[in-house]
């Protein structure tokens, strides 16, 4: 994998603090699933979702990527 370039690390942590501050206001924490979800639909690819969960590669966040048969 290559290294990104340093203004997408900071758009990338500007992004996962975002994330953090809208979360629920109550004790329980956005689920890495929909985390997933929200990224995925504002149009971010599998890899960009990964580097911003601070995931190494898409495999790491494939099963919420991906809709299990059956489940739609």
């Amino acid at each position: 994998m290559s290294e990104q370039d340093p203004n997408t690390r900071r758009l990338d942590a500007i992004i996962r603090l975002l994330i953090e501050l809208n979360r629920p206001k109550s004790d329980e924490k956005l689920s890495i699933a929909s985390t997933v979800e929200i990224l995925k639909s504002c149009g971010l690819k599998p890899i960009e979702i990964a580097h911003i969960l601070g995931k190494k590669s898409v495999t790491d966040i494939a099963q919420y990527l991906y809709a299990k048969k059956g489940d739609k």
